[in-house]
């Protein structure tokens, strides 16, 4: 059993937790109360996991750089699986455990800590509330002391570009005689791995904070809207890509993979165009067998953050000297996630469109690159030579989609190298992230921070493994994919500041999704997939929650499309004010519900088109056929 006290504490009144509730009561008059709770833990491992959902992934205890957004490796960083992962200066322990986090209850998909003591394999979680008064609860973990805090009261504030805010929050406005309430659930029990961890998680994590789903928003006009928005604001004249349509990037944020669901569902004109995005693609494989990530206006560019037109392209800094500013190993990076994402979606285009021999031969290329790679360096790593294929940078996850895309291509080609690497990579993401509870390096431009696309990344692999084997492993894998992946997921309706934008629009955050540790907002749907192999592991395992959490997932997206019938305005503008107003069709990534950008960023968006939008489309497709899917108000 776990030996831990409780205390609670306040200079403004009294404090007390009975039955599975904290109370509160003033006994003065102040602008800046504030009350806490502690639990403090005798028997602490050092070595313990330490969770907070889409957080605190093993205490992110991650060795930390001081670097520009978004940060780029340096050249003396360059590894293949030897050096410890990085990340940028996000909350989190030391290496060694020591030092202390400090977040608020809107930085978490649902308000929980949990630590799973390896030694005396034992669990702990407390749940709670997101606010009190109108003001989140915020949550300290420190060595051997875990702190609610009631409001809360962070010595500093988590700023992804500007550096960290000291003193931002402020206490309660309290008169004499105030009472407040709040639950606070803790849950102990024993636990061999981390694999049970996450099975109880899964299990529990509407156990305090849930709401329903928002409603079925999948509707006929919603797809006409976003078929001419594709139309109009996303081709290029050669592809169907974003709304920055002068930079093509396979894979990742949807180029190549929204031309599917398109094409299914699209008109002549659309599925025309979504033949032509498939042509653009394999007119730009590289000599290695990989995916050109980045074109801006045909011209070649990599996948290291540099470019010396920066003010055209978003996604892209400059830097006047590499060489000088230590990132000249990153030139000629390819993120190795883009390729895995298209070859694993090239299958679903060859399965809809007719199948020109050219794009075979570029599908049986990356799949043969692949091969290559994992058979040198046992790992497809973060970021490769786009024109070589060699390693550049090796400890991710960010491989995990390509598994996917190799089952495929077993299945396409007949050849069982591909099943047979496949598995072996497969096994060895499992071992070495989703049995750690720490999947990372997704997306491109948070160095190796915990992900969530890598995770479901794996559930997508994992389960076509099954399909293609029927082997249980790979079902169980999946299960535990999905458990650690559900940690990401929001499981009630945030309550946003009065008067923003999200609040006026009633925007009900079940399901949304959390990207990574680093960009510490919510999104609409997973980058970039509908999340059916969600639905299927469901089909295979009779688990109902799986059916749950695909359709808070794809019920939330709808709500946040910019339409004739409800149109948003950015953060820049007063709702209403046409200057402000995103064209129909544009979905912002921006859930926020933290302050990482500032407080007044939390329930807001700016006018941006992009990636979400292919998770939606995607929705339509893969996802809205299906009967259970179907529930209507």
């Amino acid at each position: 059993m776990l030996n831990y006290t409780i205390k609670t504490y306040s200079r403004f009144g009294n404090c007390e937790y009975k039955n599975e509730e904290v109370r509160f009561q003033a006994s003065v008059c102040a602008d800046e109360a504030a009350w806490q709770l502690e639990v403090l833990f005798r028997d602490w491992e050092d070595d313990c996991y330490i969770f907070a959902p889409a957080c605190v992934y093993d205490g992110n205890k991650i060795e930390q750089v001081d670097r520009a957004y978004p940060p780029m490796y340096k050249t003396d960083e360059m590894y293949e699986n030897e050096r410890p992962i990085i990340m940028k200066g996000i909350p989190a322990l030391n290496v060694d455990g020591s030092g202390k986090i400090e977040v608020t209850a809107g930085d978490m998909a649902t308000p929980c800590v949990g630590v799973f003591f390896k030694k005396a394999k034992q669990a702990f979680f407390l749940f709670a509330e997101q606010e009190i008064g109108g003001k989140n609860l915020g949550f300290k973990i420190e060595r051997g002391r875990i702190t609610v805090q009631y409001p809360t009261k962070r010595e500093y504030a988590y700023r992804y570009v500007f550096a960290p805010e000291k003193d931002a929050d402020r206490g309660l406005s309290v008169r004499f005689g105030d009472e407040f309430s709040s639950s606070l659930l803790i849950r102990t029990f024993a636990c061999e791995n981390i694999s049970n961890f996450f099975e109880f998680f899964f299990q529990n994590r509407k156990i305090l904070m849930r709401d329903d789903r928002p409603a079925n928003g999948y509707t006929q006009e919603l797809w006409d809207v976003m078929e001419k928005h594709f139309n109009e604001h996303n081709y290029s004249g050669k592809y169907i890509g974003n709304n920055r349509w002068r930079l093509w990037q396979c894979g990742w944020c949807g180029n190549a993979q929204s031309s599917y669901p398109l094409y299914v569902k699209g008109n002549e004109q659309t599925k025309e165009r979504a033949v032509q995005t498939i042509d653009y693609l394999v007119s730009y494989a590289a000599p290695s067998g990989f995916f050109y990530g980045n074109i801006l206006d045909d011209e070649i560019k990599d996948d290291s953050f540099h470019c010396k037109d920066a003010e055209k392209y978003a996604y892209q800094v400059e830097h006047d000297n590499m060489e000088k500013d230590g990132f000249e190993g990153m030139r000629g990076a390819h993120l190795i996630r883009k390729s895995g994402d298209v070859l694993a979606f090239l299958y679903k285009h060859f399965e809809v469109m007719p199948v020109k021999k050219e794009w075979e031969i570029a599908a049986k290329n990356c799949a043969d690159a692949f091969v290559k790679l994992f058979d040198k360096y046992g790992t497809f790593g973060q970021f490769v030579h786009q024109e070589t294929g060699e390693m550049l940078i090796g400890l991710s996850c960010a491989g995990a989609s390509a598994v996917g895309g190799l089952v495929r291509s077993f299945e396409y080609f007949k050849d069982e190298k591909y099943l047979d690497i496949a598995k072996q990579a497969c096994e060895y993401y499992y071992q070495n992230f989703v049995a750690q509870g720490v999947t990372s390096g997704g997306p491109g431009e948070i160095l190796t921070a915990p992900d969530s696309e890598s995770s479901y990344a794996m559930v997508e692999s994992c389960v076509l493994l099954y399909e293609a084997t029927k082997e249980e492993k790979w079902l169980q894998y999946a299960k535990d994919s999905a458990n650690l992946f559900s940690s990401w997921v929001m499981t009630y309706a945030y309550k946003f500041p009065v008067g923003c934008e999200f609040d006026i629009l009633k925007i009900n955050t079940t399901g949304s999704v959390f990207a990574n540790v680093q960009n510490k907002h919510s999104a609409p749907g997973i980058c970039t997939f509908s999340g059916d192999t969600l639905y299927r592991l469901y089909r295979y395992t009779k688990d109902e929650r799986y059916l749950e959490l695909i359709k808070d997932i794809a019920y939330f997206i709808p709500q946040c499309v910019s339409t004739p019938q409800k149109p948003i305005y950015d953060w820049d503008h007063k709702h209403g004010d046409d200057e402000g107003r995103l064209p129909d069709g544009y979905i912002c990534e921006r859930v926020n519900t933290s302050d990482w950008e500032m407080q007044g960023c939390i329930g807001g968006v700016f006018k941006v088109s992009c990636w979400c939008e292919t998770s939606l489309v995607l929705s339509f497709v893969e996802l809205m056929h299906l009967p259970e899917m179907q529930e209507r108000e």
